[in-house]
């Protein structure tokens, strides 16, 4: 009975995200309370598990909002312009060097974890060449996807955030074990771009791309950075690079090293308090959706496990799943998690699946960053193709491409690296075998 109500309850919460009934606060919300209120928990225990959950995820959620503001004014001042830009004129006019220049500029504007700003880097930096060279556009958002999908196990980023705060696993232990995995996955997609570039050098040759459409929506206001900017770009550059140093080296939480270089970078690039409140009030919002993501989370499972809804779930799957395959379960749903991720969407995935996949195969002798390792690569190739997420359809209007357009080129293409990716974890002993 409990493991049906915990069931139903998960149901519905991936329910009112996928059919977009609710924003994804009130979902967390709706299911908090509904799951114990149906088990017949009083409220004061209730209020208990509530309490508990919010003390274990403050402060993730506030180091979240506060990187995300702190990359954010980065990237408004043009810190990675340099970067970006100094790629994209080395480019000429060869198709492989096009598509390895939007791999190293979409992970060079995915440093702040967040793929929007990704996707308002990259493609309007790249477009202009995939027009000029009659390059499909589906091949640089399959491009961006990858990145996106590889890059977002940085401590900061989103894959890695939500990891941390449903399997209770400290950010940097997640970094610092896929790093390897993350470098070899760059490695593989550097190579698998010679196919792409070969393919695309003979439709272009045969003039099967001669008829393409290029319509990215995307409009550059095209003003310069204001000159007290620019001068203020070396300290910036110094900033960023002070706060990395310090966030790789693991020697201030990380939460204080957001929260100091945000206020630092806030104050010394807007003189004026009109002008701080510009900045956080345009990038607020987003920033305090990230941080309520996680500390609802946190909620979350929080109350499936104090509430015994968990334990109840993982024990009927247990029983229902055969001990022979239990050296393959990770590696099962591992393969798994791709086509699941696309069709939940991360967190409806992260928050109603990996918990109850988690606690299957620590009753198996898996270790909780062992199921990370197996279960993250999946649904983070997933992230900019599923159709239920708002970066996908961001990514897909900047471009100027249909939904069927991408999915049809980069579904498979996704899948296989995420196969790939999971490959390597094993190979690199993160995930048993």
């Amino acid at each position: 009975m409990i493991a049906l109500v915990g069931l139903l309850g998960i149901s519905l919460f991936i329910v009112l995200l996928a059919r977009n009934k609710s924003i994804m606060p009130a979902a967390f919300i709706i299911v908090i309370l509904l799951i114990p209120l149906c088990l017949g928990i009083p409220l004061k225990d209730i209020s208990q598990y509530v309490a508990d959950g919010i003390a274990s995820t403050a402060t993730l959620g506030i180091m979240a909002a506060f990187a995300i503001l702190f990359f954010t004014l980065m990237n408004k001042v043009g810190v990675f312009d340099t970067i970006v830009g100094g790629i994209t004129s080395k480019i000429g006019n060869h198709i492989y060097p096009v598509l390895l220049a939007t791999m190293l500029v979409s992970i060079c504007s995915h440093l702040d974890g967040q793929a929007p700003s990704t996707i308002l880097v990259t493609i309007p930096a790249l477009y202009p060449f995939y027009k000029k060279l009659k390059i499909r556009p589906v091949v640089l958002t399959f491009i961006l996807s990858s990145v996106v999908g590889i890059w977002s196990f940085l401590p900061w980023g989103s894959v890695t955030l939500t990891n941390s705060v449903v399997m209770g696993v400290d950010v940097l232990e997640i970094w610092q074990e896929l790093l390897p995995s993350l470098l070899c996955m760059t490695g593989v997609l550097a190579l698998a771009l010679l196919g792409t570039a070969y393919t695309e050098k003979k439709r272009i040759a045969a003039g099967l791309n001669d008829g393409l459409s290029y319509d990215s929506m995307f409009q550059s206001s095209g003003e310069p950075l204001p000159e007290r900017t620019k001068k203020l770009l070396p300290f910036n550059v110094i900033l960023t690079v002070a706060v990395l140093m310090l966030l790789f080296l693991n020697i201030v939480n990380t939460a204080v090293v957001f929260m100091a270089g945000y206020t630092i970078a806030i104050l010394v690039n807007y003189r004026t308090m009109k002008e701080q409140m510009g900045h956080f009030s345009e990038n607020s919002s987003t920033a305090l959706m990230i941080c309520l993501a996680m500390i609802l989370g946190g909620v979350f499972g929080n109350v499936l496990n104090q509430s015994g809804v968990l334990n109840a779930m993982i024990t009927a799957l247990v029983s229902v799943f055969p001990a022979s395959w239990s050296r393959y379960l990770l590696t099962i749903f591992g393969a798994l998690s791709y086509p699941l991720g696309c069709f939940l969407g991360l967190t409806a995935y992260s928050f109603g699946v990996t918990p109850v996949i988690n606690g299957v195969a620590g009753t198996f002798g898996f270790s909780t960053l062992q199921s990370v390792c197996a279960l993250a690569p999946g649904y983070s190739m997933s992230l900019m193709v599923c159709p239920i997420m708002p970066s996908t359809h961001l990514m897909l209007g900047v471009a100027g491409i249909s939904l069927k357009e991408h999915v049809r080129y980069s579904f498979v293409r996704l899948f296989l690296l995420a196969l790939i990716f999971l490959a390597i974890t094993i190979l690199l002993g993160n995930v048993p075998l």
